[in-house]
C-alpha cells in the first residue's frame, strides 16, 4: 500500500472514532454529574469525608430578585455519610434548608434540584450575571467557600428557582349578604329575648 493511501486510511479511522470518543467523554462528565455551564466547582476532604461540589449556582426568581436558591451537586466519595448543616451567602445571608441534607457515602445530593432538599436565602446583594460568595458547612468535612454565578430562574434554571409562596384567595362579602346575616342574627336575638321574657312572666305569682 502506498504512503498516501496509508495516510488516508488512518485519517478515516480517526474521523470514524471521534464521535464515539466525544460521546463517551460527555457521558462521564456533564450529563452524569449534571454540571451546569459557567458554574463553579470545588472539593473538600477531611477524615472519612471526601466531597466534590459541582454545578454551584445561585438561582433567583424569574425577574432576577430574591429570595434565591443555592444549587449544587454534592458527591460523597468518602467512606462515611456527611450532612450539609449550613449555607451562607456573602457572609451574612443564612439559607434555610427545607429538610435534612444528608450525603450518603458513595452517593450524592442535588441541592435545590426538583423534588430535593432546597437551600433558600431571603436576601441577595447580587443580580444575575454577578458572582456571590457562598460558604458550605458540613458536619464532618467542615466548611468551604467559593464564588458562584447568580442566574435568573428562567430557561434551564427554571426548575432550580425558589417556589413562589401561595396565598389563599380573598373572600368578599356583598353588602346585601352582610345585611341579611345581620338581620337574621338580630331576629334570632329578639326571639330569644321574647321567649325568656314569657318564661319569666309565667313564673311570677
Amino acid at each position: 500500500m502506498s504512503r498516501s493511501l496509508r495516510r488516508g486510511a488512518v485519517a478515516a479511522v480517526i474521523l470514524a472514532t471521534a464521535p464515539i470518543l466525544a460521546a463517551c467523554s460527555a457521558g462521564s462528565s456533564a450529563a452524569t454529574l449534571q454540571v451546569k455551564p459557567d458554574s463553579a466547582a470545588t472539593s473538600i476532604v477531611k477524615g472519612d469525608s471526601a466531597l466534590k461540589l459541582n454545578g454551584i449556582v445561585v438561582v433567583t426568581d424569574a425577574a432576577g430578585n430574591a429570595p434565591a436558591n443555592v444549587s449544587v451537586n454534592i458527591a460523597n466519595n468518602g467512606s462515611a455519610d456527611d450532612t450539609l448543616t449550613a449555607v451562607t451567602v456573602d457572609g451574612g445571608s443564612q439559607a434555610t434548608l427545607s429538610g435534612a441534607a444528608t450525603i450518603p457515602a458513595g452517593g450524592s445530593l442535588l441541592l435545590s434540584g426538583p423534588d430535593q432538599v432546597s437551600a433558600t436565602v431571603p436576601t441577595l446583594n447580587e443580580k444575575p450575571g454577578q458572582n456571590a460568595v457562598i460558604t458550605f458547612t458540613f458536619a464532618n468535612a467542615g466548611s468551604v467557600t467559593v464564588q458562584a454565578l447568580v442566574n435568573a430562574g428562567t430557561g434551564q434554571y427554571a426548575s432550580y428557582a425558589p417556589v413562589a409562596p401561595t396565598t389563599a384567595p380573598a373572600v368578599t362579602v356583598s353588602p346585601s349578604a352582610a345585611a341579611g346575616a345581620s338581620a337574621k342574627a338580630s331576629s334570632k336575638a329578639s326571639s330569644k329575648a321574647s321567649v325568656g321574657a314569657s318564661a319569666s312572666a309565667s313564673k311570677t305569682p
